[in-house]
């Protein structure tokens, strides 16, 4: 692929969230880490299977399916005691440094749309784009997670 085409931009946006998730993972404790190490994981997969050009086999993030995600994601006052929420400095280095692997996890999945999409619009690969809105929303959760144990 050459260096201007948007699946490098979307390689490099996959490498950077895999640095917020391990910088995210360094400060995690207990359950939180666990669930950003399978994060890591499950982005380099997607990253793997991206360049050999392999569908993705989608599987529970955080042990939540894709329908438990966009539940829990959407209503989290319901599962977790917690309504939505704008992050703040008072929310602790442990939860903004998830909130930041979550916005790394977005900006994947707008850099993969660009680079997955064919002249009319439509994605060509709607494994990438449905796995990193997952991840997102499993971020998401991470970030209530923590917020719930203040």
């Amino acid at each position: 692929v050459n260096k201007t085409h948007p699946r490098i931009a979307f390689r490099g946006s996959m490498d950077s969230l895999e640095a917020a998730l391990l910088l995210a993972a360094a400060e995690g404790q207990g359950n939180i880490r666990s669930q950003l190490e399978e994060a890591l994981a499950y982005a380099r997969y997607l990253l793997g299977q991206e360049v050999l050009e392999q569908p993705i086999v989608c599987k529970a993030l955080g042990g939540l399916d894709e329908k438990q995600l966009r539940e829990r994601s959407h209503r989290p006052q319901d599962f977790y005691g917690k309504p939505h929420f704008m992050p703040s400095p008072q929310d602790g280095k442990p939860l903004l440094l998830v909130n930041a692997a979550r916005c790394k996890a977005r900006e994947a999945e707008l850099a993969a749309v660009t680079a997955f999409s064919d002249r009319e619009g439509n994605p060509t690969r709607p494994d990438i784009l449905r796995s990193l809105n997952r991840m997102s929303s499993m971020l998401y959760l991470l970030m209530i997670q923590e917020k719930s144990k203040k």
